[in-house]
């Protein structure tokens, strides 16, 4: 920790934020296109929680990294006490810290609340569909406890330290990023499974009426990483371990992961409201096959598949 002081920690951890943040304005524009675009035309307007997702997320990510900047200019700045930068982001207490723990939490609880519902949602047709989502929530609630500790002890503390070198705070840390970093790789392992089994079904039909090879493709695993959220899931993981290794770096890479998680949402979002998210594709395939089973003119049964596609689950709702 000595090597990375937290004044220099916290100031890389600003212009870490600012870039994802910059790179989150950009996909939350895009979402914003695709819902008034697609909202004329379809049941895109039926979609409105995923436009709250949307949103919310984006006001997390903007009030952080608007709340990083003044803190930075608090320290850097305003501050004329003793110590410097370092003694005034040492002070765990201080009203901008609470605040910016609270999107902090704001947002990992709707990422992962997310998150969950993406998994209801891909294993819709599933037996499994029940301990996919009993499993992680069970898990999202044990979360939501010890973020509300953590937050407790933020405001009562009055420490002079940082959250890494807390030691009143760290049990309840270890199992706050031990229960989000369960419920990212639970849920995200079995949607990666479920994109994967979808991907391959789709490309083994379309090889079986076109004769081409039958594999996925760079596109298709991009595809799978943008819907199972593993980004997101990445940048959970080396927020662990930084924690655990009691650096300061642990600043940025939290506030990074605050923009990530809406940067992978937005992404999945963009996909499901121009109806080509993984439940449509599963939905198309499945009705191609019927059809294809059940007549002999492929190319009439195509077109009347792909007519009738648009009003499958369109929201990505099963």
């Amino acid at each position: 920790m000595g090597a990375f002081p937290i004044a220099e920690a916290q100031l890389a951890a600003l212009f870490m934020q600012s870039v994802a943040y910059g790179v989150h304005v950009v996909t939350f524009a895009a979402c914003i296109y695709t819902w008034f675009h697609r909202s004329s035309n379809s049941h895109v307007s039926g979609c409105w929680p995923w436009m709250l997702v949307a949103v919310a997320f984006f006001v997390f990510g903007t009030c952080d990294v608007s709340f990083n900047l003044y803190h930075n200019l608090i320290a850097f700045i305003f501050y004329t006490g003793p110590g410097g930068a370092d003694a005034e982001f040492d002070r765990l207490s201080t009203w901008v810290n609470v605040m910016r723990s609270v999107w902090f939490d704001l947002n990992i609880a709707l990422s992962d609340a997310a998150l969950i519902y993406r998994c209801w949602l891909v294993y819709a047709h599933s037996p499994r569909r029940a301990v996919v989502a009993i499993a992680p929530v069970v898990l999202w609630l044990g979360w939501i406890s010890c973020a509300i500790i953590i937050l407790y002890y933020i405001c009562t503390l009055n420490a002079v330290t940082s959250i890494p070198s807390t030691d009143e705070i760290q049990p309840f840390l270890y199992a706050f990023y031990s229960l989000t970093l369960a419920i990212n790789l639970f849920t995200t392992g079995l949607i990666i499974l479920r994109l994967w089994r979808v991907h391959k079904r789709t490309s083994s039909f379309f090889t079986r009426s076109w004769r081409g090879p039958s594999r996925l493709s760079f596109a298709d695993v991009t595809l799978i990483i943008i819907e199972s959220a593993l980004l997101y899931t990445t940048t959970v993981i080396i927020c662990v371990v930084l924690d655990l290794a009691n650096s300061n770096a642990y600043y940025g890479a939290t506030d990074v992961s605050l923009e990530v998680a809406g940067i992978s949402f937005d992404l999945i979002i963009i996909r499901i409201w121009t109806g080509v998210s993984t439940e449509q594709t599963q939905a198309f395939t499945d009705t191609v096959e019927n059809l294809s089973k059940i007549k002999a003119g492929a190319s009439e049964q195509v077109i009347t598949a792909h007519s009738g596609f648009t009003d499958l689950n369109t929201c990505g709702f099963p």
